[in-house]
C-alpha cells in the first residue's frame, strides 16, 4: 500500500447461508451436500473460489448438488439470501447479514491474504473529503478484525 494508507480490516472467508437451509456447519464433507455451491465466477479472485476454500479431498468428497456461477459477488450473496445454495462470505464486508440473522457461517473463517486500505489521493484533503474518510473509518472499526490505527492506539492508551 502507498506511503499515507490505512488498513482498515483484513479479509477472512466463511461458507455461509441462509437459516432456511438448516444447515448446522460444513465441516463433515463426506456426505454429499443437498445444496448448490455457489461461486464468485472471477479469476482474478481465486481465494473465493471453492477449490480454493476447500483442501483437494474435501473437494473431491463434496459432491455438491451444483455450482452455480456469478460474475458479480453480490450476486453470490444475494443468492445465499434467497436461500439458493452455500457462498463463500467476505465476512467484514456481510457482518451486518450475519448480525440480523439473514446469513449463518458454516465452519470458522479462513484468513485471505487481503484487506481493505483507505487510501487518501491528496495530502490535504477538503473538509468534506475528510469527513468521509472518517465516515468510512467509523464504519471499518465496527468489523471484526479491524485495526486500529497507531495514531489511535496511542490516544486511546492515555
Amino acid at each position: 500500500a502507498p506511503q499515507g494508507a490505512l488498513r482498515l480490516f483484513d479479509e477472512s472467508i466463511a461458507p455461509v447461508a441462509h437459516p432456511s437451509l438448516r444447515l448446522k456447519n460444513f465441516r463433515d464433507l463426506r456426505m454429499p451436500l443437498k445444496w448448490p455451491l455457489l461461486e464468485f465466477d472471477e479469476p482474478h479472485h481465486p481465494w473465493l473460489h471453492w477449490r480454493e476454500w476447500l483442501s483437494p479431498v474435501e473437494w473431491a468428497a463434496a459432491k455438491p448438488q451444483g455450482i452455480i456461477h456469478f460474475n458479480q459477488y453480490d450476486q453470490v450473496i444475494q443468492a445465499a439470501l434467497a436461500g439458493q445454495g452455500i457462498a463463500l462470505g467476505r465476512v467484514e464486508l456481510i457482518q451486518p447479514l450475519l448480525d440480523e440473522g439473514r446469513l449463518v457461517i458454516l465452519s470458522p473463517p479462513k484468513e485471505a491474504s487481503h484487506a481493505y486500505w483507505l487510501i487518501r489521493s491528496d495530502a490535504e484533503p477538503s473538509v468534506d473529503i475528510e469527513k468521509v474518510a472518517l465516515g468510512i473509518e467509523g464504519e471499518a472499526s465496527k468489523t471484526s478484525n479491524w485495526q486500529m490505527p497507531v495514531m489511535l492506539r496511542s490516544v486511546n492508551a492515555a
